[in-house]
């Protein structure tokens, strides 16, 4: 068999995406096991240094078997939870909800034979995806070129601290914990604070694209996301940066990180395997400085919270907003500024004097004119949403319409707006794609 140049580490889990409206219940495993489908489809050979619970262990060896594993090694026991993810919202519109099943419970046996056995094995490249494991103690005792990704369970950069040497690379995601804390809308002032710990940084912004930063070359890469109509976003990340891993000796940083996310993107338009290998095909039979020039989205954290979003809604008191509620959380989860006139500005009473009146709407006319994207929620037939996305559409703003109860049937308002869906994904989608065209 094939000696394998990657080392990938990490927990394995169950993912449960639960079932809602659009799909069913999925089950398949997760953690470490997304960045092996990815190498088993670039047809990579892998090793895997694992932590699972032991009633997985056939499960997990089996399978990565069937993926052309080369070498599994179990390198950890997990006691006190079943490692069950339960995945509430699979396609990241907005928070996904994840719930790691008695996480205050785990604690990890280190299987200190397995370990030695493991640090004396020589790869390449290990690729470390953080879980409940201690990754700087692990990583202290790997030869070679280490990749962490810092997605779950660093909390800060001082957890990374007591590295001993300098990473090849460390993957962080605008939705870990490590960005939310450190993160003060400067990607250089962000980087900066790595500088001592690793080569490079990425930044994976979800569905803004990523950027890179090259210690040595003192340079910032960026990468476009690929705008295709996506069925999850689970694993995506890891997929993202097990490709990077594989490409990156042969490639510059930027089409190591443009191939990265097309990779990604196959990964994130289906749930099964082969569909997944070969798309994956597909994209690495393509010329990489064609992938380079073709559009996609590109847009920074930090810019996006200077977009000023108008909610067109009939935000009132006695009605169910729960929709509208939905739409405002995903795009502050996101970094955007959705702006609620009704909440903001106030409600108008139904005996309001003529003053008061024109006050309301003078006021919602100052905010419309400084937003620069307006989605209308259609929960039904509101003259003011109405009349709202008219004059939006008048004006030029990029025009959406939320239609969660698809009442949406008059010629005018389905093909006034940009867009009319009762998707909330496609709703997002398409801001992300009119606000990386505005010149702000």
């Amino acid at each position: 068999m094939t000696q394998s140049n990657i080392c990938l580490i990490g927990d394995v889990v169950v993912d449960v995406t639960l079932k809602d409206a659009n799909s069913e219940t999925k089950l398949r495993m997760g953690g470490i096991v997304h960045a092996a489908r990815c190498l088993w489809a670039l047809n990579i050979p892998f090793s895997v240094g694992y932590f699972a619970p032991s009633y997985l262990d056939a499960q997990i060896h089996d399978y990565l078997n069937s993926l052309g594993c080369t070498d599994i090694i179990k390198i950890g026991n997990v006691v006190g939870s079943p490692y069950v993810f339960l995945i509430e919202e699979a396609k990241e519109i907005g928070d996904q909800g994840y719930e790691l099943l008695l996480r205050d419970e785990i604690q990890i046996e280190y299987n200190e034979s397995n370990c030695e056995s493991l640090f004396q094995k020589v790869h390449n490249d290990y690729l470390l995806i953080s879980g409940n494991y201690d990754l700087v103690k692990l990583a202290n005792q790997l030869s070679g070129k280490i990749h962490i990704d810092v997605a779950n369970n660093i909390k800060d950069i001082a957890s990374l601290c007591d590295l001993k040497s300098k990473l090849e690379t460390i993957f962080i995601s605008t939705s870990s914990d490590i960005f939310k804390a450190s993160y003060d809308d400067s990607f250089l002032g962000f980087t900066g604070q790595f500088e001592n710990k690793t080569k490079r940084i990425i930044l994976k912004e979800n569905r803004g694209g990523s950027r890179g930063y090259d210690f040595l070359e003192k340079a910032v890469t960026v990468s476009n996301a690929q705008t295709q109509p996506i069925i999850h976003s689970v694993g995506v990340g890891d997929v993202y940066c097990a490709a990077f891993v594989s490409q990156y000796h042969e490639k510059s940083l930027k089409d190591a990180m443009v191939l990265s996310s097309w990779i990604a993107t196959e990964y994130a338009i289906t749930t099964y395997p082969d569909d997944f290998k070969k798309g994956v095909a597909r994209v690495i039979q393509s010329k990489v400085t064609d992938l380079v020039n073709i559009e996609g989205v590109s847009l920074p954290w930090e810019k996006r919270n200077n977009i000023n979003i108008y909610i067109a809604a009939p935000d009132f008191d006695f009605v169910d907003t729960k929709p509208i509620n939905i739409l405002v959380d995903s795009l502050r989860y996101h970094n955007f500024k959705p702006r609620r006139p009704i909440e903001e500005n106030g409600q108008m009473a139904f005996d309001a004097t003529k003053a008061r009146k024109q006050e309301i709407f003078s006021a919602d006319m100052k905010m419309f004119d400084e937003c620069s994207i307006l989605i209308a929620v259609l929960l039904y037939d509101d003259p003011g949403t109405l009349i709202e996305i008219g004059l939006a559409a008048a004006k030029g703003l990029p025009t959406i319409v939320y239609d969660p109860y698809n009442r949406a049937t008059n010629c005018m308002l389905t093909e006034l707006p940009r867009l009319v869906t009762s998707n909330l994904d496609e709703v997002i989608a398409e801001v992300f794609i009119a606000a990386s065209k505005l010149n702000l």
